[in-house]
Formats: structure tokens, C-alpha cells, sequence
């Protein structure tokens, strides 16, 4: 999708992005730190200012639409985990998520420096795999029973993308791996 950019959470983005994460049929799919509580722009400035997180508004044609970040930024190592979320259903499967997780990447990989990032679904959120898969990450794992979604016990999916430069427009990562390595 075309017009879809990402800039970092600025204060007044704070209402829009509280409002998605306290809405219970979003947040369900996140990790227990935000699902199924009201999250005040007090404690989304705590994310924000932890060092180890960086969260991004997403918009399309200039209006926030969603919230990709990096969290357990790592630096030192060159990892961090991703995780994202569409603050508005109408642009659900429309390449919304897909354009801006790409876009997180190319910060992650292309300014940051990182090397390796990291994602985990709830393994029946069947849309966050597409997003995953579209953008060249792959399965590396579960860990069973690890998450709570709608009171249900599911297991964690974990995936990951390893690249040395940017991702393209495919989705297809740019690794600076050899083989053997």
C-alpha cells in the first residue's frame, strides 16, 4: 500500500496509541504488560523513555492508523523483538501492517545497525503470521502454553529475520550471513 510511513511517538501521539492499546479486542494479542488494562500516557512515556524500546506511529496519507516498535533492544548484540498493532479495522488487510513492519526493519537493520530481530504471535492470530511471513521472517519455534488470548492458554510462535542491510520490497531480507556461518 502507498502513502504508508512511519515517524517516531511524539506526546501527541499519546492519546490515539493509549486509546489502541487499552481497547481489549487489540490488545489481546499483546504481551501480558499490556493486555487487558487501561495504559495511561504515563506508562506509555515509561516505554518510551526505558532505552530499550522505540515505538513508531504508523500513518497512511498522513493519519495515525497503528504503532509498530522495538522492544529488548539489544544493541550491544544487535537484537530486538517487533511487535505492531492496526489502531483502525477499516484498513485491515490492505498491507497496512505489512508496509509499516517493513519500514520498522529498514530502521532497525538499515540506521540502527541490528542485526537480528524477533517477533512471537499467540499461534491462532492467523493476520499477525501473514504480516510476519510477508515481511521474510520465519518459524524458529514455540514455547507451549505461553500465552493467555481471550482466557484460552495458547502457545507462543516465534520467528525471526536475520539481515545484513535492508529488506526489500519482496520482503525478501539482504543477509550479510555466508554459508556456514
Amino acid at each position: 500500500m502507498t502513502g504508508v510511513e512511519i515517524r517516531e511517538l511524539s506526546a501527541g501521539d499519546f492519546a490515539i496509541v493509549c486509546s489502541w492499546l487499552s481497547d481489549p479486542s487489540l490488545n489481546r494479542w499483546l504481551a501480558s504488560e499490556w493486555r487487558g488494562r487501561s495504559v495511561t500516557p504515563a506508562v506509555l512515556a515509561a516505554a518510551v523513555r526505558s532505552g530499550r524500546s522505540r515505538l513508531f506511529v504508523v500513518t497512511v496519507d498522513g493519519t495515525q492508523t497503528g504503532l509498530v516498535a522495538l522492544s529488548e533492544i539489544d544493541q550491544q548484540d544487535g537484537v530486538a523483538m517487533v511487535w505492531y498493532l492496526l489502531g483502525r479495522s477499516d484498513l485491515g488487510r490492505t498491507g497496512v501492517t505489512t508496509a509499516a513492519v517493513k519500514s520498522l526493519m529498514n530502521v532497525a537493520i538499515g540506521e540502527m545497525g541490528l542485526r537480528c530481530l524477533y517477533a512471537w504471535i499467540a499461534a491462532s492470530n492467523f493476520k499477525s503470521r501473514r504480516v510476519l511471513e510477508r515481511n521474510g521472517f520465519r518459524e524458529v519455534g514455540r514455547l507451549r502454553s505461553a500465552t493467555t488470548v481471550d482466557g484460552i492458554v495458547e502457545d507462543r510462535v516465534y520467528f525471526d529475520f536475520v539481515g545484513g542491510a535492508s529488506v526489500d520490497e519482496s520482503g525478501v531480507q539482504g543477509s550479510s550471513r555466508q554459508d556456514g556461518d
